[in-house]
């Protein structure tokens, strides 16, 4: 099932911190959590690529005072994470980041059932993380999914990754989805290309365990059993909307549901996205939409 969604005429909100998250250490792990006494589900926000848990400080925000108690993580080599930024040595090790976020949600709130929300590459993990088995979460939501993205490496830009990979694997290579690509918004923009806590390199190594997860993704995901939700952008310049919907179309068919906005690629932050926040607490709240 595939809506459109107008975008509503209420200017996006700005990104700030949030007085209302509280930093959490768990397993070497690092992110923020929004306690809430009684609610009525709870999701784990993974972010994006280039990002971090601060850009969910918002989104976190409004969740709760929609019922939702949120965990947000920072992603190793992101934001208040250990280790050096932009680098990994196994992607299986972001997925099992993955797993400590969703049993620290899962021991706050034992009564409810957690969610797996993701942004871009962070889609690319939680669903990575869905397609463990008994991964403990009810559903997984994915925004502007990076399963194939623009701009990509030209060909000379990957030979040298590949080559650095074998002999130079800590060497640095540049993310090559600018800043005027999450939006047009000026303000959304500012805050972006001033923020230093997310990942504007990456290493040769992590560049290469991020193609072999992305492949796999690729070939598994009609495996994926969990309800999903995919929130699209209409106009996305980084999330490769018509090869993600042929790729969703010929895996899942029609055991998945979506919604496309008139927006940019940060759904989060983009005008529309009171409506985004509606769609998301219907999918986790609503037992027959699930």
């Amino acid at each position: 099932m595939q809506l459109s969604v107008a975008a509503p005429t209420r200017s996006a909100l700005r990104l700030g911190f949030s007085d209302h998250a509280v930093p959490f250490y768990e397993e070497c792990v690092t992110g923020y959590r929004w306690p809430l006494p009684a609610p009525d589900a709870s999701v784990v926000l993974l972010h994006g690529l280039q990002s971090h848990a601060g850009w969910f400080f918002e989104t976190g925000d409004e969740l709760v005072d929609r019922g939702l108690a949120v965990t947000a993580l920072d992603r190793r080599g992101s934001g208040s994470s250990p280790g050096a930024r932009g680098d990994v040595a196994r992607w299986q090790d972001w997925v099992d980041e993955v797993a400590v976020a969703v049993r620290l949600a899962r021991r706050a709130h034992p009564e409810v059932p957690v969610h797996l929300v993701g942004h871009c590459f962070g889609a690319n993990v939680g669903l990575a993380y869905a397609l463990r088995d008994e991964p403990g979460i009810a559903s997984l939501t994915m925004l502007t999914p990076g399963l194939h993205v623009l701009p990509d490496y030209t060909p000379g830009e990957k030979l040298r990754i590949l080559a650095a990979g074998l002999t130079r694997p800590q060497a640095r290579f540049r993310v090559p989805q600018n800043d005027e690509l999450f939006t047009r918004d000026r303000a959304v923009l500012a805050w972006i290309r001033a923020d230093r806590l997310g990942a504007r390199t990456l290493t040769a190594r992590a560049l290469l365990q991020i193609g072999g997860m992305v492949r796999m993704l690729r070939a598994r995901i009609g495996e994926l059993e969990l309800p999903l939700l995919v929130l699209e952008a209409s106009r996305d310049r980084i999330a490769d909307n018509l090869r993600n919907r042929a790729l969703l179309e010929r895996e899942l068919g029609g055991r998945y549901s979506s919604a496309c906005f008139e927006a940019e690629h940060f759904l989060l932050a983009e005008p529309c996205r009171e409506a985004v926040l509606d769609e998301l607490v219907r999918f986790t709240t609503n037992e027959e939409g699930l």
